[in-house]
């Protein structure tokens, strides 16, 4: 679960990339359900259908790595803080998504050092 997730997540922070390399590897039947096509992706047009379309896979990237969590928590040593890490470098991709506007095409998240401080906070209070 934690992989799909991460593989969806990097979908998402990259669509402004993949474009601009001929690829679109968001799900045509989300895009279809949604009303977007690729010229709204070519003109990075963020509007409420995109939102929408965006908080969707945000919901469903989340519930895949919340489902996953727990087993960073079993995993003892280095692998299982390794792996608390990145089911929360995950989760904040996705809370920098959201607080872009859902606007990927201008604001490509990615984590800063302040990020890696807020994660070693959260990796000591991991729930999972």
């Amino acid at each position: 679960m934690i992989c799909s997730a991460l593989q969806i997540i990097n979908f998402l922070q990259d669509v402004a990339i993949d474009w601009q390399k001929a690829r679109i590897y968001l799900p045509q039947a989300d895009l279809q359900r949604f009303g977007i096509d690729e010229q709204q992706i070519a003109q990075g047009l963020v509007d409420q259908r995109w939102r929408a379309m965006m908080q969707f896979e945000i919901d469903r990237a989340r519930a895949l790595m919340l489902a996953g969590a727990p087993l960073a928590r079993r995993v003892r040593g280095r692998l299982g803080w390794e792996l608390r890490f990145i089911v929360l470098g995950g989760l904040r991709i996705l809370e920098k998504i959201e607080a872009a506007g859902h606007d990927v095409f201008r604001h490509r998240p990615k984590l800063v050092k302040a990020d890696w401080l807020l994660l070693g906070w959260r990796s000591l209070r991991f729930v999972g």
